[in-house]
């Protein structure tokens, strides 16, 4: 009869237990329905171009995007995020954007979702492949990120590739005197899938500390470059910069 009365006990506290919880949910659920909207930028992306969420909203709990998944099944793009606990108040909207990543040609859909699945908010964009519009010579990677040589620790380059396939370039090095000089190479062309070469600017300007003044600017140019990569990963930066000629390997910079 004991064991009986355990059981039963058991069981009614376990069902008190799961009813709160189910209240909680309910009630935070309530709470966040206020919803996200959602925007996606850029609002027409390219083949391979970086993707991101935007999301806005004036909901009285706030939501920890710490907490924040990301998954995709297919063209299905699903966002769950977890409700902060405690901060449950009326605040003003609120912005956060979230990378999507990149993506073929296609229709895809994102979703936001709470734990229990509620719906706070979904948008669908389409990826329009420009590649079959292109008829010169264009990159088939995307070569943005820090690069050096690790057997000469000290200057690097750091390049940046536009989905438009524009390069730019700064090479940060050192002059005669062991004073810091930077260079970039913009703009240029690509005269293959993976050879950009164009001309090399040295800038100068107005202390940063101070007022700023244009008149102060000058941009020259100080000699040509050419980027060869002979994969994703590595290449040779050759150059003719003010009266001196080279080519250096270089290689991603690992974090």
């Amino acid at each position: 009869m004991e064991s009986v009365k355990s059981r039963s006990s058991f069981f009614a506290y376990g069902l008190l237990a799961f009813l709160l919880a189910l209240s909680v949910s309910a009630s935070v659920s309530a709470q966040v329905m206020g919803g996200y909207d959602v925007t996606i930028v850029p609002s027409n992306p390219q083949i391979l171009e970086p993707v991101v969420a935007r999301l806005v909203t004036n909901a009285s709990c706030l939501l920890d995007l710490r907490a924040l998944r990301l998954s995709q099944n297919g063209a299905a793009i699903r966002i769950d995020v977890t409700p902060t606990p405690g901060v449950c108040q009326q605040v003003n909207p609120v912005s956060q954007d979230v990378s999507l990543g990149h993506f073929l040609p296609g229709t895809f859909e994102v979703t936001i979702f709470t734990p229990g699945s509620v719906v706070l908010g979904s948008a669908a964009f389409t990826v329009t492949d420009t590649y079959s519009a292109k008829t010169s010579p264009f990159p088939l990677v995307d070569y943005t990120d820090h690069w050096w040589n690790p057997q000469e620790s000290g200057w690097g380059m750091s390049i940046h590739q536009h989905p438009s396939d524009r390069l730019f370039a700064i090479w940060f090095v050192y002059n005669q005197a062991g004073q810091p000089v930077w260079y970039t190479l913009q703009p240029g062309a690509w005269t293959s899938p993976t050879v950009y070469t164009g001309p090399v600017f040295k800038t100068t300007g107005p202390y940063y500390g101070g007022a700023f003044d244009p008149t102060q600017v000058g941009i020259t140019q100080v000699g040509t470059a050419t980027l060869s990569f002979t994969d994703s990963n590595t290449g040779t930066f050759s150059y003719t910069v003010e009266g001196v000629s080279g080519a250096k390997s270089i290689t991603r910079l690992p974090f």
